[in-house]
């Protein structure tokens, strides 16, 4: 018999998972409010059913993605050439370096209440947090990513008689580094999106998240955190397929 694929075992394994939980929520839990509490997975499709219908669960994922997209495509553009020139220039690098070590280990959650203060109740509060949580995390890996370029390799490019140095051999070695560290600043974004959205927007899935447990529908809840989930998982496949297609030599 020939092996099972990675993927075959893998989503059999989340099948089986959510039948156990099916046939253990029919069989095993008696009690109504656990029953409420704790929907089956069959009352969370139906309810994800019911809010694609209405339009309510495509109205968050496109708010969210949004949010995403500009939050973390704002830190990308700041992120980035930040952290080449604390990578290439020693002296100003130290000095943008030092207040981003300072800052990091700080959660992004932790930034709500100042953001609050200084842009309000609001889209642009919301937005202060992604990017600023993206930001560190580019930063980061761009630093370490140009960093890690080789010397030896800058220098036998110059023996070679290559001119420009940065365009086509810094560039190229340290790009699949860089297009790392974007994904995992997406990946953070909407980390903390639900965080963000809990504040203060109106709609989102974080919004459809916490209204699970304003309306006392958890499956409602459940929705959201599975397209949160999703959301991230597609986005993250897609940078994955970009990242291999643009660092086809590494």
């Amino acid at each position: 018999m020939a092996p099972l694929s990675p993927a075959v075992t893998r989503w059999g394994l989340v099948a089986a998972l959510l039948g156990l939980w099916e046939l253990g929520g029919r069989t095993l839990v008696t009690d109504p409010r656990t029953a409420l509490f704790l929907p089956l997975p069959s009352t969370i499709a139906l309810a994800a059913a019911a809010l694609a219908r209405d339009g309510t669960l495509l109205a968050a994922i496109v708010r969210s993605a949004g949010r995403v997209a500009a939050g973390a495509g704002a830190a990308v553009l700041v992120g980035v050439p930040v952290g080449a020139v604390i990578a290439t220039w020693p002296r100003l690098g130290a000095a943008l370096d030092a207040p981003l070590r300072l800052v990091r280990p700080v959660p992004p959650v932790a930034w709500v209440p100042l953001t609050l203060l200084w842009f309000g109740v609001g889209e642009r509060q919301q937005l202060a947090i992604l990017a600023f949580a993206a930001l560190l995390v580019v930063v980061a890996g761009t630093t370490d990513a140009v960093a890690g370029v080789p010397p030896a390799l800058l220098s036998a490019a110059r023996n070679l008689g290559e001119r420009r140095l940065l365009l086509r051999v810094a560039v190229p070695a340290a790009l699949p580094g860089v297009a790392a560290a974007v994904r995992e600043g997406v990946g953070t974004a909407w980390f903390v999106l639900v965080a963000a959205e809990f504040v203060s927007a109106s709609e989102g899935l974080g919004v459809l998240i916490l209204e699970g447990r304003d309306l006392l529908e958890p499956a409602r809840t459940f929705v959201g955190m599975g397209a949160l989930a999703a959301c991230g998982a597609v986005t993250d496949l897609a940078l994955a397929a970009l990242q291999r297609r643009w660092t086809r030599w590494t």
